[in-house]
This record gives structure tokens, C-alpha cells and sequence, in this order.
């Protein structure tokens, strides 16, 4: 399904945020991982063809929403409710990827009358433990002053070499063999890992990701029912943030993914995930 995507800025109680809105019906408000924005809609194909409206805020720091918007994520999850008041959006299910997990769970966590499910989407949701994580290190050197200069090189090989974009892609993000990993890609697949590299990154916005909290406390706070998906494979967040999300949120479940580890939305086990999330929103 090709999405084409237009973006807005709304000018809310707590600052411009940049904005894209696909489809119609019951919104899902998505808080988009690091290295992304409101034009990261990859994942969405599933919700549209069901029904569902995508609503994609540029998180505070990423594309056209300035830092100020937001820098905490707790500050981060107010700017995401002006921004529903600004839709007239009363009610939302939210889907956190990645770096959007503090967001997401601040928003579920302290507006429980505006969020009627979370799905934490290979979700940070220990942040206050990263430094101890073994590609932690790695992660923050990469958003350092050198950042665009990387992003620009890798944009510029997944045009040249997509294939060898791919199964380097697994080798940084997955802990399942790479050739095997890459051998059960379709085209789809690597067309769709290339896109990754090829749109905007924001060092300010990864940089400022890092400096999140969330906190027994918060997630215990955590009301919705939340589904969990996390790879055991996943080399980029580990498996371990899934386990402290379902240890600490009383009404959450477990959905696994698979071979591909952080890129989820790629891969042989890509569409029983869409299914299992699907038949979550679906359960209200």
C-alpha cells in the first residue's frame, strides 16, 4: 500500500508541532522512534487498510517542531494532548516505538481518560538503565557532531547498494544470524529498510531522547490496556524493556516479533504482529 503523506503545523497551547494525518476513523496516535518524524509512516498500512485514522506528530526536537514544544517526556506527552485538543480528538489508542516509549507512556499514564490502549513498539521504557546496555555507547557516538555527515553516507548507500543496506541493517539491529535474517526479506522488505535511510534524522531530537525518564511509578500509573511488542533478537533496544513494561503495567500483554529485531515492521513475522495489534485495538 503506498501511503502518500502531507504534513500541518498545528499552533497548540504549548507550541507549533508538525504533523501528518492519514485516514479515517478511530485515531491512533503514533510517537515515532528516534531518526524519524511525522513522515514516518512505515507500519501505518495495516491501521489505514482497518479502518483507522494514523495521526503522526514530529516529537518535540524531530522535523518542524521545535525542542522547546517539549524536552522532558513528560513535557513531551502534555504537547501530544494539546495537540489532540487543537484536532478536537477526545479520545486515541497510542503506539510508542523506540525512542517514543517515554512519550507514550507519559501520555497513558497521565491522561488515562484520553488514551484507550498503548502499544509499546519495541519501546525504550527503562531509560534510566541505557548506559549499562551494550550498543549504548555506540548509539550515542552515532548522534554525535558527525551525525548528518553518517546519515547522508548511509542514505546515499541504500540507493547504491540496497541489498548491502539490508543485511547491514540486520547486523546493527538484530541478534538473529544476518544472512538468514536477510534471506527471508522480501524486495518489499529491503525497499522498505531503505526508506529508513533515506528520509530526515534529527541529532537534536536523538540527543534529547536521551536525557527521558519514566520510572517504576509511571508505569504502574499506566491504566490502558497496553500490548507489549519486542523481539528477544532485538540488538538495539533490548528484550529486557518489554519485560520491565509487563512487570510493572498491571494490564499488559506480550506479543512477539521476530527474526528482524528493532525493525519490526519488516520481515516473516511482520503480519501476525499487524494481526495481534490489531485484534488488540479491536478489543475494547
Amino acid at each position: 500500500m503506498k501511503i502518500s503523506t502531507e504534513a500541518r503545523i498545528a499552533n497548540t497551547s504549548c507550541g507549533p508541532i508538525e504533523y501528518t494525518l492519514l485516514g479515517k476513523g478511530p485515531v491512533v496516535l503514533v510517537c515515532h522512534g528516534t531518526s524519524s518524524n511525522c513522515f514516518s509512516v512505515d507500519g501505518s498500512a495495516p491501521l489505514l487498510e482497518a479502518g483507522y485514522a494514523v495521526l503522526t506528530p514530529s516529537r518535540p526536537g524531530y522535523g518542524r517542531t521545535p525542542l522547546k514544544v517539549g524536552a522532558t517526556a513528560a513535557q513531551a506527552a502534555e504537547a501530544m494532548v494539546a495537540l489532540l485538543d487543537c484536532l478536537e480528538i477526545k479520545t486515541c489508542a497510542v503506539k510508542a516505538i523506540s525512542g517514543g516509549g517515554p512519550t507514550g507512556i507519559a501520555i497513558a499514564a497521565n491522561h488515562p481518560e484520553r488514551i484507550g490502549r498503548l502499544a509499546l513498539v519495541a519501546a525504550i521504557t527503562k531509560p534510566e538503565d541505557r548506559v549499562n546496555e551494550p550498543a549504548y555507547q555506540s548509539q550515542k557516538s552515532f548522534y554525535g557532531p558527525l551525525h548528518g555527515m553518517f546519515w547522508n553516507m548511509l542514505g546515499l548507500i541504500s540507493r547504491l547498494s540496497p541489498s548491502g543496506m539490508a543485511r547491514q541493517t540486520m547486523t546493527i539491529f538484530s541478534a538473529h544470524d544476518p544472512e538468514d535474517a536477510f534471506r527471508q526479506l522480501t524486495p518489499e522488505d529491503i525497499e522498505a529498510i531503505c526508506r529508513f535511510y533515506q528520509k530526515h534524522s534529527s541529532r537534536v531530537g536523538a540527543m534529547n531522547d536521551l536525557t527521558h525518564t519514566v520510572g517504576i511509578e509511571l508505569l504502574q500509573r499506566v491504566q490502558a490496556p497496553t500490548l507489549v511488542i519486542h523481539s528477544r533478537e532485538d540488538k538495539s533496544v533490548p528484550f529486557s524493556h518489554g519485560e520491565w513494561a509487563l512487570a510493572h503495567i498491571s494490564n499488559a500483554e506480550l506479543c512477539e516479533s521476530g527474526i528482524t529485531g528493532h525493525f519490526y515492521w519488516v520481515g516473516p513475522d511482520y503480519s501476525e504482529v499487524s494481526r495481534r495489534l490489531l485484534t488488540f485495538l479491536r478489543a475494547v
